[in-house]
């Protein structure tokens, strides 16, 4: 085992790695996955207050840490004596990485594995991951882009936002208190979309040639959709309910194949139909059309 600890800015590399796990209690996270055959990056740019960050790399698993998850240094942390650290990481693509940050903004890109994120306060940023993703976080907003998996995303007090591109991949996220945002890009094939949220709105934007059977309803708020051919009714048809006025919004666009199901306590629903770009469309009809046998 290589074992290290830093308490100034430093630069060290590792070979035959395929599995990361990050502990950190404060400051900025950022793993990124680049380069091949196991050689990882660990670039260490800041490091406050007297414990140092540790990095341990045996049997391919690089493992960085700075602070033990524990009362104590929460207590620390509270109380303004903090702990801060400053990382930037560089993996392979198809490394396994497990990621825990309890302060700051952690940033997470280019991955093709199983990636498992966890947060109690801060920003937390995905891009470009093509592996099943599972977030948690307590405070922060979740923001993935370029999604092509199976996603997990979950916060008590913060927004998400998922750009979603891919082919039967299922995308489950829910918030106490915030808004969740959801894109399909264009070529979006049969996605499973679960949204859940107690008080915020559920917005999705989906294709015009979009194939999804839709079911979406509120206990208190709006329905809305610029999609024709979609029922708008009130749920549990015209039985009163005190205090509130639940709304259903449900039916078929395309084929069905996929699915979108989307609840909310408080807070309104809307579906939003986008053009398809012309610009890819365009694409696939010069790549059928273009050149002439010989």
């Amino acid at each position: 085992m290589t074992r290290h600890e830093l308490r100034e800015p430093e630069r060290l590399g590792f070979e035959g790695i395929h599995r990361l796990k990050v502990v950190s209690t404060a400051g900025k996270v950022d793993v990124v996955g680049a380069g091949e055959d196991g050689a990882a990056l660990v670039d260490v740019t800041r490091v406050k207050g007297e414990e140092p960050v540790v990095i341990e790399a045996a049997d391919g698993e690089l493992t960085v840490r700075h602070g033990e998850l524990k009362p104590s240094v929460l207590g620390r942390l509270m109380r303004g004596r903090r702990i801060e650290a400053d990382i930037s990481i560089q993996v392979p693509p198809d490394c396994l990485v497990d990621v825990t940050v309890v302060s700051g903004p952690l940033v997470v890109s280019n991955l093709h594995e199983r990636t498992r994120v966890q947060g109690v306060s801060g920003e937390i940023t995905l891009a470009q991951l093509h592996g099943p993703t599972d977030v948690k976080t307590v405070s922060g907003p979740i923001t993935a882009e370029s999604v092509t998996d199976d996603l997990s995303a979950h916060t008590i007090s913060g927004a998400i936002t998922v750009i979603a591109l891919g082919a039967g991949n299922t995308i489950r996220a829910g918030t106490t208190s915030g808004a969740i945002t959801v894109d399909l890009e264009d070529g979006s094939d049969a996605p499973r979309l679960d949204l859940n949220v107690v008080s915020g709105a559920v917005i999705v934007r989906a294709p015009e040639d979009a194939n999804l059977d839709v079911d979406m309803s509120t206990m208190s708020g709006r329905t809305v959709t610029t999609f024709d051919g979609l029922a708008d009714h009130a749920l549990f048809g015209n039985r009163p309910i005190p205090f509130t006025k639940p709304r259903q919004l449900s039916g078929r666009l395309g084929t069905g194949a996929g699915r979108l199901r989307a609840r909310a306590v408080s807070g309104d629903m809307t579906l939003l139909r986008r053009p398809v770009d012309p610009g890819l469309s365009q694409t696939v009809a010069d790549d059928g059309s273009d050149g002439e046998d010989l």
